[in-house]
């Protein structure tokens, strides 16, 4: 370790030079602040995972070929009972003005009317059934299927509803369209559209849809906040002409919400922001207030806060140089650092104080801070520094950049107090001497002193009572549980998100899929395999296994089954049971039957002539050439590097729980070789669990070697370090008990905060010991009232470190939150070890007589 002499010089240096120290400091300082304002966020949570793992880049791939991930949606809210068509003309309005604004590349907002979906489809449809569908169209060509269909289309046309149907009978007067409908409801899982209404409207008719393409990506911020604005400008400026919409009618103006990952982003980043700052403020201001407490010196709040002020500005300054781009974890980066830097100046402080109160003068007081209590600072924090960079051995990107970031920050906070603090003093003491006054040197530490005492005057009780807890926490450590669910990390309040979910409940499942991705070389081979898997989700689905699924074979059918229809269709119009004369025929002499006339359905008797004599089968390019085509292929089919990939969405069973991977999903996906892949949030939160635990027990491993080691070299015995290391473990036993008895979880967060409090709480038991072994070498020295004052700096370093982390529990994001809570029970139980247990130890093991 540092040697004591430098330790020594430079403290009183600094005490000496102090207006040098703060030229210097303000130099560095203005450097690092203009460096950290380059600094930027991404508040992608998918940032927050491994880079290079497998599971995160097929679903971040997945997201981006057909997800809404590039999407920004404009849902525009319809009241109850009210007609449909002004709001629906409102979003036709708003769609204008999204693609008139110039910063889309596409609006979608229209599937296209009934009449005309029909005229583009229907001559196709047959060459997308199965055969048990196209014997279900055979059955409905005979004479006699004919003949009641006639009968019941009389009936309809003669009541009152028949208006808004009768120009869809015209053109499907046999119903064969229904087969095809039902084929598509069979999966039961895409958005629940009413297709009738040629609108991507829900089918409680609530909500309308507008679907923006913006030309940019999400994590252009400075464009991202132009497209916001811009657009609620224009739906604002809308609702103003809401009268021209509703026509003189009382109808409420509609709501218009935005959702899609650019809103998402949007809020994630102003929420990072308000959480940095309010972190920040927020423990800066409680641990000047404990200060103020413990002190009762107004001028030494500056003793606190231009250390830290200092540290953070050239933690963040390096953070800007080594990463560049934050990710959203950082965001309580200020917090870790006021509530662990603040500790260096408590205890280093509190010994100058003692000194002071003993009668020593200002540079043998700085000397006395430069030795035993100085190098107990400087081994706290480089085992601190050492537990948070062993964080870097993971691949979870906010923790690598959390370890770090805290990591540098500390020892940067560490420089700064051995400078600072000793001339902030020196400056202090000699203004003091010109104003001929004595500083008052006070220092409350809620009575922990008399907690120590009765430790150490009852050192067996008091080590008994800590076996029981220990004994206790034992026993509750089964039942810590781990939440392995990534969308938990999502910040709560973000609006991007409350509107994705208003929209779900209207549009029911669509939104909230897992998405079996399948790929091949060639297009061919492709949808071979996407039929493969649609089809073993149809029978999923049938046998109630799965909620529903979709797939491209909705679109594009495979060319197997087109091939095979072709085959019918030409064997049943060699027969006659598929022949356009006979069903024309026998259509006529129904019409005749029930006083119809024929000619109205001639377009629609035209259209099943085409059906039953298709020119070939449907191709991708007759697909694209269909109005809204390109947008529709896209969301299950894309050329890609190497080949091609296309995805079947499917849906768990209504009422499962989210993050639950449906077994029979997986084994579908197995059946289907090398060229699937079963992806969602739910498969990746089960597979990052055991990578997470890996990691987490590789870094913790890693920090308990490191400070062992470390431990070993500052007091040069294994039995001064295994003792540094006994209360440490306990400490963190009775943090997991207390997790148990709160009801807390796990994380992919939290779990890291035991080697963060390997860090943190093995300094309260070396600040204590350190003390102690100094004390008991000095002749006549008082070891029992050394370790009481220790005590003190221990209790109040403590609490500052509870502030700083307790400063998290604010935040919007779940997984900061259970950090600090974490975090805080684990320094409080170490903490609580290390001002009562070992105390207890050494009294018993030295057999200290205290009165």
């Amino acid at each position: 370790m540092i040697r004591r002499h430098f330790l020594e010089r430079l403290l009183v240096g600094a005490g000496r030079r102090p207006r040098v120290v703060f030229a210097a400091t303000l130099v560095v300082m203005a450097v690092a602040l203009a460096l950290a304002t380059r600094l930027r966020f991404d508040p992608d949570v998918l940032k927050l995972l491994p880079e290079r793992d497998e599971a995160v880049n097929t679903y971040r791939e997945t997201l981006e070929l057909f997800g809404t991930a590039d999407y920004l949606v404009a849902a525009v809210k319809i009241p109850e009972g009210v007609p449909l068509d002004p709001y629906a003309e409102f979003a036709d309005a708003l769609a204008e003005r999204m693609q008139a604004s110039g910063l889309f590349t596409s609006v979608e907002h229209r599937l296209g009317e009934p009449e005309d979906l029909l005229r583009e489809f229907l001559p196709r449809a047959l060459l997308f059934l199965d055969v048990v569908e196209r014997e279900r169209v055979s059955a409905k060509l005979t004479d006699e299927a004919i003949a009641r269909r006639v009968e019941e289309l009389r009936r309809t046309l003669g009541t009152p509803q028949s208006v808004a149907l009768k120009d869809l009978l015209k053109l499907d007067p046999l119903g064969l369209s229904e087969v095809f409908l039902e084929r598509l409801s069979s999966g039961r899982g895409p958005l629940a559209v009413d297709w009738t209404s040629g609108r991507y409207l829900s089918r409680d008719h609530r909500m309308v849809l507008v679907l923006g393409r913006p030309s940019r990506s999400p994590q252009d911020l400075a464009f991202n906040h132009r497209l916001l604005e811009t657009m609620t400008a224009e739906a604002g400026a809308l609702a103003a002409r809401w009268g021209e919409f509703a026509q003189g009618a009382e109808l409420a103006a509609p709501e218009t919400i935005w959702a899609g990952r650019y809103v998402i982003t949007l809020h994630d980043e102003s929420l990072i922001w308000r959480d940095v700052a309010t972190n920040a403020l927020t423990s800066i201001l409680g641990v000047l207030v404990l200060f103020w407490l413990a002190y009762r010196r107004a001028s030494l709040l500056a003793l606190v806060f231009s250390p830290l002020f200092f540290g953070l500005a050239i933690t963040f300054g390096f953070a800007s140089l080594a990463v560049g781009v934050l990710a959203s974890t950082t965001a309580g980066v200020a917090a870790l650092l006021v509530g662990l830097g603040d500790d260096f100046v408590i205890v280093l402080y509190g010994r100058y104080v003692a000194e002071r109160r003993r009668g020593a003068s200002v540079e043998d007081s700085m000397r006395a801070m430069g030795g035993a209590t100085a190098r107990g600072v400087i081994l706290g924090a480089v085992t601190t520094a050492a537990t948070f960079y062993a964080f870097l051995t993971t691949d979870f990107t906010g923790l690598y950049q959390m370890g770090l970031i805290v990591g540098t920050g500390i020892l940067f906070c560490l420089l700064a107090v051995l400078l600072l603090v000793p001339a902030m003093i020196g400056w202090s003491e000699e203004h003091h001497r010109r104003r001929e006054s004595e500083p008052r040197l006070h220092i409350f530490a809620f009575g922990i002193e008399h907690v120590t005492r009765q430790a150490m005057r009852w050192p067996r009780v008091t080590l008994a009572v800590a076996v029981a807890v220990s004994l206790a926490a034992v026993a509750a450590a089964p039942g810590l549980r781990f939440d392995d669910s990534v969308e938990a990390l999502r910040p709560r309040g973000n609006r991007g998100i409350l509107a994705q979910q208003t929209i779900n409940e209207h549009f029911g499942a669509g939104f909230d899929h897992m998405s079996l991705v399948v790929g091949a070389a060639t297009l061919d081979e492709t949808l071979a395999l996407a039929e493969r898997a649609a089809e073993g989700a149809r029978r999923l689905t049938a046998d109630g296994r799965l909620g529903g699924f979709d797939a491209v074979s909705s679109v594009l059918p495979p060319l197997a089954r087109q091939r095979a229809a072709l085959d019918w269709l030409e064997r049943g119009r060699a027969s006659g049971a598929l022949s356009a004369e006979r069903v024309r025929a026998a259509f006529g002499r129904a019409a005749a039957a029930e006083g119809l006339r024929v000619e109205p359905f001639e377009p629609g008797l035209d259209l099943v002539a085409r059906a039953l004599a298709p020119a070939g089968p449907v191709t991708m390019e007759a697909v694209l050439a269909l109005p809204q085509g390109r947008p529709l292929l896209d969301r299950y089919l894309r050329e890609v590097p190497g080949g091609w990939k296309s995805v079947v969405k499917l849906y768990n069973l209504p009422g499962r729980p989210k993050r639950e991977v449906p077994q029979p999903a997986v084994d579908l996906a197995d059946s289907l070789g090398e060229g699937a892949r079963l992806t969602g949030m739910n498969t990746l939160s089960r597979s990052l669990r055991g990578e997470i635990r890996h990691d987490a027990f590789v870094s913790g491993l890693i920090g308990l070697v490191a400070v062992a080691l470390l431990l070993w070299i500052d007091f040069r015995s294994i039995r001064a370090a295994f003792l540094a290391l006994v209360p440490l473990g306990i400490g963190i036993l009775w943090m997991i008990g207390a997790m148990v008895l709160l009801g807390l979880h796990l994380n992919f967060m939290n779990i890291f905060v035991i080697t963060m409090i390997l860090g943190i709480g093995v300094d309260y038991g070396i600040h204590i010991i350190h003390r102690f072994r100094e004390e008991r070498d000095r002749p006549g020295g008082n070891a029992v009232h050394a370790v009481e004052e220790t005590a003190r700096g221990v209790l109040l370093a403590a609490l500052t470190t509870v502030v700083g982390f307790g400063s998290l529990a604010t935040s919007h994001y779940p997984g900061l939150v259970s950090m600090g809570l974490v975090s805080m029970l684990g320094t409080l139980a170490t903490a609580l070890v290390a001002v009562a247990v070992v105390p207890a130890w050494l009294a018993w093991r030295h057999d200290l007589r205290v009165r």
